[in-house]
């Protein structure tokens, strides 16, 4: 089955987490102003006319844009039969807050939560006191409302994979399917935000990828739902001593970000002029963000490989990348 075009929204870079290797952090406590309804009305027309029906709100944090019920209702309102948010999850503490959402027509829930240690969570990655603890509840809530039918799209997990919780993996992956939650991707951390440059936060390739491998291999044996692995390249799996057949396996399964994610258009709606800024988040991952070193010319993946990101390299350059 084909999926539908989707588009994502961006409403505002304000957050009521403060994580250091945010995309957004450096305009996040600059108060940029949220969205204006009505160019958030406006963008979801024009990608409904362009045929989407699958539409998501982006941050900063969208469950505190102060109009996300009244957007997620006027799209379900035109036409957009798939809904989700992106969010840390912090404001779904509150189930009469989660149940409107649901109202308005929400049908799936991405949410960002690291760690499943207080002292990590709430501490060097969200700067947050008991933030975990808000989130759990909220993860309840969620779970409450899909018991009933609600959110047929799922409830998922996207941690940022970096050095804090980058042995805890295993552990993370039982105590939120001990709750119930049974996607998780983690996303290699992109070097940006306060964290750009920091190895206290970004560990390399070579020091992670054994222990990425560790995970996967662990889940061929146990299966324990829908696992990825966002921003790896398919040679990292090189560095771990994987290669061969196993190596083809793991990376369609685990690695394979041109495969299993479709292309989704953005709409920047904060920003102000004419137009607002509409791009392809695919391409511009690939054209402007990420990049690739010398000895990929070499590779057979060459254009289907999306590289590492752009600020990775600049931190530990392109010698662990290895053509295939």
């Amino acid at each position: 089955m084909t999926e539908p075009r989707r588009v994502e929204i961006h409403l505002g870079t304000l957050c009521n987490n403060l994580c250091a290797f945010c995309m957004s952090s450096m305009n996040r406590d600059g108060h940029e102003p949220w969205a204006e309804p009505e160019r958030v009305r406006e963008e979801l027309r024009h990608f409904r006319e362009q045929g989407c029906r699958s539409a998501g709100f982006l941050g900063g944090e969208p469950t505190v844009y102060p109009h996300i019920v009244e957007s997620l209702a006027y799209a379900r309102s035109i036409g957009y039969d798939r809904l989700s948010l992106c969010t840390n999850g912090t404001r779904l503490s509150d189930p009469a807050f989660c149940a409107a959402l649901a109202d308005a027509g929400l049908t799936r829930v991405t949410l960002s939560v690291h760690s499943h240690r207080h002292e990590v969570e709430d501490g060097p990655i969200t700067g947050v006191p008991g933030n975990l603890a808000r989130k759990i509840a909220g993860i309840r809530n969620l779970l409450a409302l899909k018991a009933k039918g609600r959110l047929p799209g799922n409830i998922a997990l996207n941690p940022v994979l970096c050095r804090p919780n980058l042995d805890d993996m295993e552990a993370y992956i039982a105590f939120f399917g001990a709750l119930g939650l049974d996607d998780i991707r983690f996303n290699y951390i992109w070097p940006q935000g306060e964290a750009r440059g920091d190895r206290r936060w970004i560990p390399s390739f070579k020091e992670a990828m054994p222990k990425i491998v560790r995970v996967m291999l662990r889940n061929e044996k146990s299966p324990r739902g829908h696992l990825t692995f966002g921003g790896i390249p398919k040679c990292a799996l090189l560095l771990a001593g994987v290669k061969g057949p196993l190596l083809e396996h793991l990376a369609a399964r685990y690695l394979d970000e041109a495969g299993f994610d479709p292309d989704n258009d953005v709409s920047m709606a904060t920003r102000r002029g004419p137009m607002p800024d509409r791009f392809v988040w695919q391409e511009r991952k690939k054209d402007t963000l990420k990049a690739k070193g010398p000895e990929c010319v070499r590779c057979a993946h060459l254009a289907r490989c999306e590289g590492v990101w752009g600020s990775y390299g600049e931190l530990y350059g392109f010698g662990e990348l290895t053509p295939l």
